[in-house]
């Protein structure tokens, strides 16, 4: 049985129920970013017409579409409901179509309509078969699914002499990484110890350097 991950809020839809009965396995994780992730390229993003309606006014849809095609090389847009309705949701159907094409032209997003649940769940469940059927990677990759908690945790961890055991313990201690970036040196002595919060800091704040000596020596001979 294949595998998919869906998001936490998925739950209180059918639409999983529906997968399962199609034979996915679906289990549920907190995203970051999109609805439903597929394969290590490919996740959804799932509206209903009206969500979409207003998301894509409101300015929500182009930095959900933007975030998601950060993370996949194939983000699709799911949207849910009946079509004809369109017209009766918008002021300005040239408006409406104006943003349509500057969602498609700028981002790479398949964009798909679909007039039920149902027919979301076949959708979605094809789309799995066909990814196995054209050999195409399938498989779910951790760091391209991960929980909006990993990925703070890797955020930190990823500081000089600081795993993820000190990573969860200061974010615990300052609730966000920014807020973790941004402690004082004496307050992250409290959680990590002197030295390892002055290699911190040291590495935040000292001044990038754009190229180094080697880089330069090479330049030279190009």
């Amino acid at each position: 049985m294949t595998s998919i991950i869906a998001d936490n809020r998925e739950a209180a839809s059918t639409l999983p129920s529906l997968l399962k009965e199609l034979g996915l396995d679906v289990k549920f994780e907190q995203l970051a970013v999109g609805d439903y992730v597929l394969s290590d390229e490919v996740a959804i993003e799932r509206k209903t017409i009206n969500d979409f309606i207003s998301s894509l006014f409101d300015g929500r849809l182009f930095r959900q579409i933007n975030d998601l095609s950060n993370v996949y090389k194939q983000p699709i847009l799911l949207v849910e409901g009946d079509i004809t309705i369109i017209p009766s949701l918008v002021n300005n159907v040239k408006v409406y179509y104006g943003a349509i094409a500057s969602l498609t032209i700028n981002f790479p997003v398949k964009l798909i309509f679909v007039p039920s649940l149902n027919e979301s769940a076949i959708f979605i469940e094809r789309l799995v078969y066909n990814l196995h059927k054209e050999g195409r990677p399938h498989n779910i990759v951790k760091e391209k699914g991960q929980s909006l908690k990993e990925q703070q945790i890797n955020i930190i961890a990823s500081l000089p002499g600081i795993g993820e055991k000190l990573a969860e313990r200061l974010l615990a201690r300052f609730g966000t990484p920014i807020k973790v970036l941004n402690a004082p040196q004496t307050s992250l002595a409290e959680v990590i110890g002197s030295a390892k919060a002055r290699k911190v800091k040291y590495v935040l704040e000292s001044e990038f350097e754009k190229h180094s000596e080697t880089e330069k020596g090479q330049s030279t001979l190009i």
